[in-house]
């Protein structure tokens, strides 16, 4: 099968859905191709995410830069923190306007600080096709093609339900949005997260800076391989002498997180 396209967007995860979204809605012809079906596979769709969603508030979101530059080493850039900001601001907004039912507080206030993803993912999908987006799930790519001046042209790769056949589309820009590598972890819903997209692009000599983009490991239950951190808010924590760590300390939560990554970190 071989297709011709404006855009090709690998991988129908939030980045893919919201790049072929985006690519859509400046009358860009775009394909959108997933290893497996898209809306359903992957880590966002298997469980919760949390959004750095906060008010058009400088003092708040400068403080919050703050917060996170301190937990970060300083090893950080206000210029993209900024910048995500001010996206997830106007993206979520746009996503409640879809439809999107975000929870409420006892006032009737939405909490737009996480995902649930299921949901999340599905009304994705259906936007994508709404915005004439092809979609071709179960359709993996192995590799990048290039143009004669080897400029990246688009992608190949097999049709899983078609009897493993040979695809081949030509773009006129290739978006790799395949995930990250933790499929190793066997935490929940990584199993495709095998780096597709950054196998291809080095392959073709492309820079990388780095394969995971997170400092953040989840709590799990040494018996389970279920990361997603919702469940572990109400569980019981205890010191090794059998002391109960309280959740209601100072920092909530992500105090008790600290506390228990201090204890790992001890070997306790």
């Amino acid at each position: 099968m071989r297709l011709d396209t404006d855009v090709l967007v690998l991988g129908g995860g939030p980045a893919g859905t919201w790049a072929a979204i985006a690519a859509a809605g400046t009358g860009a012809d775009v394909i959108l191709a997933d290893k497996g079906y898209c809306g359903t596979s992957g880590a966002t769709a298997s469980g919760g995410n949390n959004l750095w969603y906060l008010p058009e508030d400088p003092e708040v979101r400068d403080a919050a830069m703050a917060e996170r530059e301190t937990a970060g080493g300083g090893l950080t850039d206000r210029t993209w923190m900024t910048r995500v900001q001010e996206e997830t601001y106007r993206q979520v907004n746009r996503l409640a306007g879809w439809g999107y039912r975000f929870p409420a507080d006892e006032y009737g206030r939405e909490r737009r600080n996480t995902l649930q993803g299921p949901e999340y993912m599905r009304r994705m999908r259906g936007r994508v096709r709404r915005s004439g987006v092809r979609i071709l799930d179960h359709h993996p790519a192995l590799e990048l093609l290039t143009d004669s001046a080897g400029v990246v042209s688009g992608a190949a790769g097999l049709r899983r339900q078609e009897g493993w056949e040979r695809y081949e589309v030509r773009a006129g820009a290739v978006v790799l949005a395949t995930g990250g590598c933790a499929f190793l972890s066997g935490a929940f819903g990584l199993n495709i997260d095998t780096g597709d997209g950054h196998l291809m692009a080095a392959e073709l000599g492309a820079e990388l800076s780095g394969m995971e983009f997170s400092a953040v490991y989840g709590l799990s239950p040494a018996y389970g391989n279920h990361t997603k951190g919702l469940m572990m808010h109400y569980a019981s924590y205890y010191e090794p002498d059998g002391t109960p760590i309280p959740l209601d300390g100072p920092g909530g939560v992500r105090g008790a997180r600290v506390r228990l990554a201090r204890l790992v970190a001890e070997g306790r």
